[in-house]
C-alpha cells in the first residue's frame, strides 16, 4: 500500500512530537530533580546554623566545611549586619553571631530552630530565594530573606539577605543594658587589642570614648558606625583579633563606619559563584 504524500507529513510530524513530548518529559523531570536537590541544600544550610554545627563548621571541625561550604570559597551580606567579601568574615558572621560559642563571649539570643516560610527556584542558576523565620531564646524571632547559590556540588557558596526590623528584637532596652554593652566592648578591647592592635588606653577610655563620640546605635542599622555594631564584633575579636580589634575602636576599622546608599549599590554580585547547568 503506498501512502500518500500528506499522509507520509502526518505519520513524519507525530513521529517528530513525540520525541519532543520525551524530551520535554525527561527535562521536567530533570528541572523537578535539581529542585528537590537545592530544597535539601537550603534545609541542610538553614539546620546548619544551630548548635552544635554552627561551631563546628565555625571551627571546620573534622573537616566539616567540606559538608557545607563551596570549595571556590563563600561571601555574602545580610542587611544590616554587614557584607562579607571574603571566606573567613562570610563564615564569621553566618555561623558565629547566633551561635553559642562554647569558651566565647555569650550571646544575647541564639538561633533554637528555623522554619522555612517559602522557597523559589532559579530557572537557570543553581539559586534559592526563602523567607524563613529564626527562632530564638526567650521566645524572639527574626524573620529572614534570603537568597543563596550554590555550586554545581550543592554546597553553599554564596547568600545575599535582609532581615526584617531586627531592632524590635535585639535593641537594648534599657540605660542598664546598654551600659552593660559597652563595659563588654571595652573590656573585651584592653584584653586582646594589645601592641600595635590596641585601640583604647584605657576601660575608662574606652567608655568615655564610645558615650562621648559614637552613638549606641540599633540593630536596623547594625553595620554604621554606632555602639551596636561594635557589640556585634566583639564575638570575634578573640578569635580573630588582627581583624576586628579596629572594628570595636574609635575608627570603627571600615566595618562599624557610617556608609552612604552607595555603598550598598556598589558591592560584587554575592551570588555569582551559582552554578548553571547546560
Amino acid at each position: 500500500m503506498k501512502l500518500s504524500f500528506c499522509q507520509l507529513l502526518l505519520i513524519q510530524f507525530i513521529i517528530i512530537n513525540f520525541f519532543q513530548c520525551q524530551n520535554c518529559h525527561d527535562l521536567r523531570n530533570n528541572k523537578k530533580n535539581i529542585y528537590k536537590k537545592l530544597y535539601d541544600a537550603t534545609q541542610r544550610t538553614l539546620g546548619s546554623l544551630l548548635f552544635p554545627v554552627c561551631q563546628q563548621i565555625l571551627f571546620n571541625t573534622n573537616n566539616i566545611q567540606s559538608q557545607y561550604i563551596s570549595s571556590k570559597g563563600l561571601s555574602g551580606r545580610v542587611i544590616p549586619v554587614g557584607t562579607f567579601t571574603d571566606t573567613v568574615l562570610a563564615l564569621e558572621y553566618l555561623y558565629g553571631i547566633l551561635c553559642p560559642i562554647q569558651n566565647s563571649l555569650p550571646r544575647p539570643v541564639v538561633i533554637q530552630g528555623t522554619d522555612l516560610v517559602h522557597i523559589a527556584y532559579d530557572k537557570e542558576y543553581f539559586i534559592t530565594r526563602s523567607e524563613f523565620i529564626a527562632k530564638l531564646t526567650g521566645g524572639k524571632r527574626l524573620t529572614f530573606f534570603v537568597s543563596m547559590a550554590f555550586d554545581k556540588n550543592f554546597k553553599l557558596c554564596g547568600y545575599d539577605g535582609q532581615i526584617r526590623n531586627p531592632g524590635l528584637t535585639l535593641d537594648a532596652l534599657t540605660e542598664a543594658e546598654r551600659q552593660f554593652r559597652i563595659n563588654v566592648v571595652c573590656t573585651i578591647a584592653q584584653q586582646f587589642c594589645n601592641g600595635t592592635l590596641q585601640q583604647y588606653s584605657s576601660i575608662d577610655d574606652c567608655k568615655q570614648y564610645l558615650k562621648a563620640n559614637v552613638p549606641y546605635g540599633t540593630f536596623d542599622r547594625g553595620d554604621q558606625g554606632s555602639v551596636t555594631c561594635r557589640a556585634v564584633h566583639t564575638y570575634f575579636v578573640p578569635l580573630l583579633p588582627s581583624v576586628h580589634c579596629p572594628h570595636v575602636g574609635p575608627t570603627g576599622g571600615g566595618a562599624c563606619t557610617d556608609k552612604t546608599i552607595d555603598f550598598y549599590y556598589n558591592q560584587p554580585n554575592f551570588l555569582g559563584c551559582a552554578y548553571k547547568p547546560h
